[in-house]
């Protein structure tokens, strides 16, 4: 997945490692999570498949910055992964559902302080899904901020549509959390009236 995370980002304008690891702290990690590792060790096996080409910018002369750019193999590519629907539920990993389940032998007050340090998680996530603006456009937000953003490929992107896009990920999230801290409510209710 993470391949196709990078695809997409490198589709809007070239990119540095560190460009797209902040892209993607800032939006698709809120359901895509990826280390920094991770994502070189992606580009690097990416440009070996000819999805990506690589140049070293060293017009900084503090350091040099290794600069990907999509190519047409990794265009093809993604719009194919775009054209195939999903046709099953992604599989849900939820530690703590993990330890609510087992938790019959545990005090009942350990079990609410848990759920309730939860909901104040939940809390401030729903709070920062709450601060982010998609409409903004991809061009205010983009972190290079460079010669290479004004590409004759960065201008041919509606990103008014793609903000669109965005924002239906957003409501998603926002809809989860608002969901989690209502269920985090009951359970503690529930446990409170044992």
């Amino acid at each position: 997945m993470l391949k196709y995370i990078l695809l997409g980002f490198l589709n809007y304008e070239p990119m540095t490692g560190y460009d797209l690891k902040r892209l993607v702290d800032g939006s698709t990690a809120h359901f895509w999570h990826a280390y920094h590792s991770q994502i070189y060790t992606t580009l690097r096996k990416m440009e070996q498949d000819g999805l990506v080409t690589s140049v070293i910018d060293d017009s900084d002369e503090r350091s040099e910055r290794r600069i990907y750019n999509i190519t047409e193999q990794g265009k093809s590519q993604l719009k194919q992964w775009l054209g195939k629907s999903l046709t099953e539920l992604p599989p849900s990993k939820d530690g703590l559902l993990v330890r609510l389940f087992f938790s019959g032998s545990r005090d009942n007050q350990d079990v609410l302080n848990e759920l309730r340090f939860q909901l104040q998680l939940h809390q401030q996530q729903l709070e920062l899904y709450q601060q982010i603006k998609p409409e903004q456009s991809a061009a205010e937000q983009s972190p290079v901020k460079s010669d290479r953003q004004e590409s004759h490929h960065v201008e041919s992107l509606d990103f008014d549509r793609e903000a669109k896009f965005w924002q239906m990920t957003l409501d998603l999230g926002l809809a989860y959390e608002q969901m989690y801290l209502k269920w985090l409510d009951e359970t503690i209710a529930k446990i409170e009236s044992f």
